[in-house]
C-alpha cells in the first residue's frame, strides 16, 4: 500500500536527479523509499525487520487472494466446459441421428441415379444432411452406404 507525501527537497538536487533518470531508470518516490528503508536498517534493524515481515504478510495475503479468485474462475471454466461437451455430444448423437434418417430417405433414389451413371445433385444434398462442405458429404455418403452394404 502506498500514500501519498509532501516533501521539501532543494531544486537543484530534485533537478539534478531529474536529469539523470534516463540513467537509473528510478521514480523519486522509489529512491525515497528505498533511502529511508536503508537508513531504518541501519538504525532500527528490528523495525526494518517487521516492516519486511508485514510487507510480505501483505503480499502473501493478496496473494492467496489471488488464488482463491482463479481456483473459482477454473472451477467456473471446467464446469462451462464439462456442460459444453455434454450439450456437443448431444448434438452430435441428434445430428448423427438425423443424417442416418435422411440416408435412408434418400439412398435408393441416389443409388440409382449412380448405377445409371449420372450424378445426384450434391451441391443441393449437402446441406439437407447439415454438411457446409460438398466433398465431406460425399465422403459421409460413401462411407454409410459401403457402411450399409451397399455395392454400385
Amino acid at each position: 500500500m502506498k500514500i501519498k507525501t509532501t516533501t521539501s527537497i532543494d531544486p537543484y538536487l530534485k533537478s539534478s536527479f531529474e536529469s539523470t533518470q534516463s540513467l537509473h531508470n528510478k521514480s523519486f518516490s522509489e529512491v525515497l523509499e528505498a533511502g529511508i528503508k536503508q537508513v531504518l536498517e541501519e538504525v532500527s534493524p528490528l523495525d526494518y525487520v517487521q516492516l519486511t515481515i508485514s510487507q510480505k504478510e501483505q503480499e502473501l495475503s493478496e496473494l492467496r487472494a489471488k488464488f482463491a479468485e482463479l481456483e473459482v474462475l477454473e472451477k467456473q471454466r471446467k464446469v462451462s466446459k464439462k456442460a459444453e461437451s455434454e450439450k456437443d455430444g448431444g448434438l452430435d448423437i441428434y445430428l448423427e441421428d438425423f443424417r442416418n434418417k435422411r440416408f435412408s430417405e434418400h439412398v435408393e433414389s441416389a443409388v440409382k441415379m449412380l448405377r445409371k451413371g449420372s450424378e445426384p445433385n450434391w451441391k443441393n444434398m449437402a446441406p439437407r444432411y447439415q454438411f457446409s462442405n460438398v466433398n465431406d458429404f460425399k465422403k459421409w455418403f460413401f462411407g454409410k452406404m459401403n457402411e450399409e452394404g451397399i455395392v454400385l
